[in-house]
C-alpha cells in the first residue's frame, strides 16, 4: 500500500511539471472603451527553448461584437540563458456596439498539444451620447487646424541661413581671386615717390653700368638714353614728350632760359635720330659726351621739392605673387565651402518641406 501511494505521489509530481512547462498568459491595455475606439490584446506564451508554438487565427471576429483589426508579428524572447522562450502577439481589437463583452481563454498550440490562457477578460463598451431632442443636428468634419509656432522648431533653420550668407559671400570672393589668378589677401607696400631728376638718374647710372656705349650697341644706348630724357621732360614740364619727335620736344622747350642746355639736348637728340634711323656709328667719346650733356640738361632743369612735402606723396604698389600651395590651398577653400554650401541648403528646404508641409 505505502509503496502504491509513493508511485502515485511520483506520477502527479512528473505531471505537475510536465503542465507548468508552459503556461499562457492574456491581458488588454483598457477594459473601457467608446464604440469604434481600438485597444490592443497581448497574448504571452512561456515555454522551453526548441518548442513550437502556433497562436490562434482570426479572420474578423473574437466574439460576437468584438472585431480583431490587426495582428502583429510574433516576437520571441529568451530566458534563463536560452533554456526557455517567451513568444508574445498583439491583437488590435474593437467593437461598434455598445455593451459588455466576455472574451474566454485564448488557446494555443506547442508542439502540436493545446494551452488555454489563465486569465478570462472581459471588455466595456460605451456609446457615444446622442442629443435625442435634436437628432437633425450633425456636426461636419472640424476645418485643419494650424499648428502653432514653435521657434524650437525653426531656430536651426534661421540661424543656418544667416550662417550661410557670410560663407557664400567668402565662397564667391575665393573664386574670383582664384579665376583672376591674384592672392586671398592684397599685400599693399607703401614706398616714396621719387621726384623726376632723382628717378632719371637712377636710370642713367643703370645705362652706365650696363656698358652698352660701344659702337655696336649704339642703337640701345641711345634708345635707353633718350627714352630716360623723355619720361623726365614728361614728368618735369607736363606734356606727353614720349609721343613726341626730337624737333617737337626742342619745340615745346623754347622758353627754357638756359641756351647752353638746349643746345647740348639739341645735340643729344639729332646724334640719338642718326642712330636709330639712319644707322650712324657713334664714336666712344661722343656718346660719352652724350651722357653728360644728359645729365649736365637734368641738372640745370630740375626743380628741388621740400623733403616735408616729398613725404607726403607716397606710391601704392601690390605684390600679388602666389606660390603653387597657396593657389592649392585657395582651391581646396572654394571646394569645402561650396560642399557646406549645398550641404545647409539641402538641410534647409528639407526642414522647411517637413514644417510645412
Amino acid at each position: 500500500m505505502n509503496r502504491n501511494f509513493l508511485f502515485l505521489f511520483i506520477f502527479l509530481c512528473f505531471s505537475l511539471y510536465g503542465k507548468a512547462q508552459v503556461t499562457v498568459d492574456v491581458s488588454i491595455d483598457t477594459l473601457l472603451i467608446r464604440v469604434g475606439e481600438q485597444t490592443k490584446l497581448h497574448l504571452q506564451v512561456s515555454m522551453d527553448a526548441g518548442a513550437s508554438c502556433d497562436f490562434p487565427q482570426f479572420a474578423d471576429t473574437i466574439v460576437a461584437g468584438v472585431e480583431c483589426l490587426e495582428e502583429s508579428k510574433p516576437v520571441t524572447t529568451e530566458l534563463n540563458g536560452g533554456k526557455r522562450l517567451l513568444v508574445s502577439k498583439d491583437y488590435t481589437v474593437t467593437s461598434f456596439d455598445s455593451g459588455h463583452y466576455y472574451l474566454p481563454p485564448l488557446e494555443v498550440l506547442v508542439d502540436q498539444k493545446p494551452y488555454q490562457s489563465r486569465q478570462s477578460l472581459s471588455l466595456k463598451v460605451f456609446s457615444v451620447d446622442v442629443n435625442l431632442s435634436k437628432p437633425n443636428e450633425f456636426f461636419g468634419p472640424k476645418d485643419i487646424m494650424n499648428a502653432p509656432f514653435v521657434w524650437e522648431d525653426w531656430a536651426l533653420v534661421f540661424w543656418l541661413s544667416i550662417l550661410l550668407i557670410p560663407i557664400i559671400g567668402i565662397c564667391l570672393y575665393l573664386i574670383i581671386r582664384y579665376r583672376d589668378n591674384k592672392p586671398i589677401i592684397r599685400h599693399i607696400k607703401v614706398t616714396p615717390k621719387l621726384p623726376p631728376h632723382q628717378k632719371a638718374m637712377n636710370e642713367i647710372k643703370a645705362i652706365k653700368s650696363e656698358k652698352v656705349w660701344t659702337p655696336e650697341d649704339s642703337k640701345e644706348y641711345y634708345t635707353k638714353l633718350t627714352d630716360t630724357l623723355r619720361n623726365y621732360i614728361k614728368e618735369r614740364y607736363g606734356f606727353n614728350a614720349m609721343e613726341m619727335t626730337s624737333s617737337e620736344i626742342i619745340e615745346h622747350l623754347t622758353n627754357e632760359p638756359d641756351d647752353q642746355a638746349m643746345d647740348e639736348l639739341r645735340e643729344l637728340f639729332q646724334t640719338s635720330d642718326l642712330v636709330k634711323f639712319a644707322k650712324y656709328n657713334a664714336l666712344i667719346n661722343e656718346n660719352d659726351r652724350n651722357l653728360v650733356n644728359a645729365v649736365e640738361f637734368i641738372n640745370k632743369t630740375k626743380v628741388e621739392v621740400d623733403p616735408a612735402e616729398l613725404n607726403k606723396k607716397q606710391e601704392l604698389t601690390v605684390e600679388e605673387k602666389r606660390s603653387r600651395s597657396v593657389k592649392l590651398s585657395l582651391l581646396g577653400g572654394i571646394v569645402i565651402l561650396s560642399l557646406l554650401s549645398i550641404s545647409i541648403l539641402i538641410y534647409i528646404g528639407v526642414t522647411l518641406y517637413e514644417l510645412c508641409f
